[in-house]
């Protein structure tokens, strides 16, 4: 016979640990969308130019010398992306710190 027990210290642990793990990912995402979207010591200018890098090796390894030529973003997108990464992840931080002390 196999008997089930439920410890009565399951019904009040707190989560703190995955609350702790969201709140440390969220402040590296801010971080980095923040570069992003306020172009913080080029960082919008340094990923696209390893972006250009990429594509004319890859250019370079399929033959196709144009590809870096054709496929471009503007730095518009990174810095939308950026933004919408920064208002998200402070959500999420938000929604952390009221779990922790609720």
């Amino acid at each position: 016979m196999i008997m089930i027990a439920v410890s009565p210290a399951a019904d009040t642990s707190d989560p703190i640990g995955v609350l702790l793990l969201l709140a440390v990912a969220g402040v590296a995402a801010v971080y980095i969308g923040g570069r992003w979207a306020f172009n913080l010591r080029g960082a919008v200018d340094s990923t696209l130019a390893r972006r250009r890098a990429a594509l004319e090796l890859r250019g370079q390894r399929t033959g196709n010398l144009s590809l870096a030529d054709t496929e471009s973003l503007s730095p518009f997108f990174f810095k939308l992306v950026g933004s919408v990464i920064v208002v998200a992840e402070l959500a999420m931080l938000a929604l952390s710190l009221i779990l922790a002390t609720g």
